[in-house]
C-alpha cells in the first residue's frame, strides 16, 4: 500500500504573524503557526491555493518597502513547500512585486492559464514519491483577474481561459500519474448541498470541473469556504478559510482502491521561532507604522451588521464617499464594505485605515446616465430578500461565498427602493439636486476599479464610459484626505428612502 500526506493552505492573504484584528472572535493565527504543525517525510506534499502576498497590514506595509525576496517566499522555503498556484490577489501590487515572491520559491508555482516569460510558472508537475507514487499535481486560477485586475498589473502577463487550459494538459498529465490533482484558486457555481446552480459566470467552475475531468483530489480556494472534505462527481473537494486560521491534512491510501480521508485544522499558538525572529524587525515597523496618527473625526464611524447599514444607511460609507469626491471631484459616489469593517474612532490611526479598507482599490470615474444608474441601483436593491415576514439578505449575496461588498452605498444622489416590489423593479425614484433624474441627463459616477471592472454582477458598467482613473490606492487616499483635512465633519446625510 502507498500514501500520500497532503497539507494544504490557501487564502492566507499575507498573515504571518499572530494578529489581534478579530473575525468572528477568532485570531488570525498566521502562516507561522502553521507551519509549525507541518511534518514532511518523502510521502508529503506540502501545498498552497493562492491569494497569499496580499490582504494584511504585513503584506500592505511590504508592498511600499525596499527587498529582493519576498518574506513569504523564506517562510514557504523554510517551512518546505513543493508547490503554490496562483490567486488573483497576488497581482495586486504588480508584477515586481509578484516576481519576489515566486522567483524566489524553493517549490514550483504551476498554473495551466497563466503565462510569462518573466515570473517562473509551469503548467503542471509530477512529482515520484519516496514509495515510487507518482503524482500529477497542476495548478489554475481564475481568469477573472483579466476583468478585475489593473492593466498595468498584468502587462505581459496571459491569463487564459482556464478550463480550457485544463484540458489542454490533462490527458497527459492523467496518462503518466497514478494520481491526480489539481490545485484550484477558484470555487464553487453550484451549492455543494442542493446542487442548485447559483452562479452563471466563469469566475468559479470548480463543479464543472468535478462533472467533467476525472481528478482524483481538487484542492479549492477563493471562496473562504470551509470544506473539510468530501466527494463531488468522485473528485474529492477541500478548502480552507482564509487569513490563515486553518489548513488541511489529507491522507490517500492506494492499494486495491484509493482512500482519502482529511481534516481541516485548528491552530495551537507556536510560532516557529526561527521565522518569528527572522521577520520580527519588519513586524515591529508595521506596528510602529500602523500605530501612526492620521487624523481626527468629529464623531465615531463604527458600523453596525451588514442588512442594518444597508436599510438604514451608514457614516461610514457616506465618509468613503466623501473622500472620493474630494478626491476625483466626480457628481457622485459609491462604495461598498468588505466582509469585515472595523471602523473609525474619532482619533484614526493607519491601523484603523487599514482594517476599514482592506483593498488596494483604485478609484475610476465613468459617465453613467438614469438607465444604466437604475440598472447599477436594481443591483444593489436585490440584497434584499422580502419573502418572509422579515427582511433579510438574498441568498446570492451569502452563496456560495459571501459577498457584502457587492451592495453599494452612494453618496450625492436621493434614491428610492421600493422592496414590495419584485426584484429588478424596485427603483421607484433617483433624485440629483432634488430634480428626478431625466432620461438624457448623465453624470460623473467615482467608483473603485474592482466595480468599474464590472465584478460583482455590474457588467453593464462595461458600457458606460470611463473618463479618468486615479490610479493612488484608496488607504492612501484616505490617509491623505485626513492629511489635507484636520478636524473633519462627516457627511450624515440619508441618501436611501426605504418602502418595505
Amino acid at each position: 500500500m502507498k500514501k500520500l500526506k497532503i497539507y494544504f493552505t490557501s487564502d492566507l492573504h499575507g498573515y504571518v504573524y499572530p494578529t489581534d484584528y478579530i473575525e468572528k472572535d477568532k485570531k488570525n493565527i498566521g502562516l507561522l503557526n502553521i507551519i509549525s504543525n507541518l511534518q514532511k517525510d518523502d510521502n508529503t506534499l506540502i501545498i498552497d491555493g493562492g491569494d497569499t502576498i496580499q490582504g494584511s497590514p504585513f503584506t500592505n506595509f511590504l508592498s511600499g518597502y525596499e527587498f529582493d525576496v519576498h518574506p513569504m517566499a523564506d517562510i514557504m522555503n523554510f517551512a518546505g513547500y513543493d508547490y503554490v498556484t496562483l490567486g488573483n490577489h497576488d497581482f495586486n501590487y504588480g508584477k515586481d512585486y509578484l516576481k519576489k515572491y515566486i522567483n524566489n520559491l524553493n517549490g514550483k508555482c504551476l498554473c495551466c492559464n497563466v503565462t510569462s516569460d518573466e515570473i517562473n510558472i509551469l503548467p503542471f508537475d509530477i512529482k515520484t514519491l519516496g514509495n515510487g507514487l507518482k503524482v500529477g499535481i497542476m495548478g489554475f486560477t481564475t481568469d477573472f483577474i483579466n476583468r478585475w485586475e489593473r492593466k498595468e498589473n498584468i502587462e505581459n502577463i496571459t491569463i487564459n481561459d482556464t478550463f480550457s487550459s485544463i484540458k489542454k494538459y490533462f490527458d497527459e498529465v492523467k496518462k503518466n500519474s497514478d494520481v491526480i490533482i489539481g490545485v484550484y484558486h477558484g470555487g464553487f457555481e453550484y451549492d455543494l448541498e442542493t446542487h442548485t446552480k447559483l452562479s452563471d459566470t466563469k469566475e468559479n467552475i470548480a463543479y464543472k470541473i468535478c462533472k467533467e475531468l476525472d481528478f482524483d483530489i481538487l484542492l479549492t480556494g477563493h471562496q473562504h469556504i470551509a470544506i473539510s472534505g468530501e466527494y463531488l462527481h468522485n473528485t474529492y473537494i477541500v478548502q480552507t478559510p482564509h487569513n490563515a486560521t486553518k489548513f488541511i491534512e489529507l491522507n490517500l491510501e492506494i492499494g486495491e482502491n484509493k482512500q482519502i480521508t482529511s481534516s481541516l485544522n485548528d491552530i495551537a499558538l507556536n510560532p516557529n521561532k526561527e521565522m518569528y525572529n527572522k521577520f520580527l524587525d519588519i513586524e515591529c515597523k508595521v506596528q510602529d507604522w500602523l500605530d501612526t496618527p492620521v487624523g481626527h473625526l468629529d464623531t465615531e464611524l463604527h458600523p453596525s451588521n451588514h442588512l442594518d447599514m444597508a436599510l438604514n444607511g451608514s457614516d461610514l460609507a457616506n465618509f468613503i464617499n466623501q473622500i472620493q469626491l474630494e478626491e476625483s471631484n466626480a457628481d457622485i459616489s459609491c462604495t461598498s464594505f468588505s466582509n469585515v469593517v472595523k471602523g473609525f474612532d474619532k482619533n484614526v490611526t493607519v491601523r484603523d485605515v487599514i482594517a476599514t479598507y482592506i483593498y488596494p482599490n483604485t478609484l475610476v470615474m465613468k459617465k453613467i446616465n438614469k438607465k444604466y444608474l437604475k440598472l447599477y441601483l436594481e443591483r444593489c436593491a436585490s440584497y434584499f430578500d422580502t419573502t418572509s415576514k422579515d427582511i433579510k439578505i438574498s441568498e446570492s449575496f451569502l452563496k456560495p461565498k459571501v459577498e457584502h461588498y457587492n451592495y453599494d452605498y452612494f453618496s450625492n444622489i436621493h434614491y428610492t427602493f421600493d422592496l414590495t416590489k419584485e426584484v429588478g423593479e424596485r427603483v421607484v425614484s433617483i433624485k440629483f439636486k432634488n430634480e428626478e433624474l431625466k432620461d438624457d441627463d448623465t453624470l460623473c459616477l467615482v467608483m473603485n476599479n474592482y466595480r468599474a471592472s464590472g465584478a460583482g454582477g455590474y457588467e453593464f458598467l462595461d458600457e458606460c464610459e470611463t473618463i479618468k482613473e486615479i490610479m493612488v490606492e484608496m488607504p492612501e487616499v484616505i490617509i491623505n484626505y485626513f492629511k489635507n483635512n484636520k478636524n473633519v465633519v462627516v457627511d450624515k446625510s440619508r441618501y436611501l428612502t426605504i418602502i418595505k
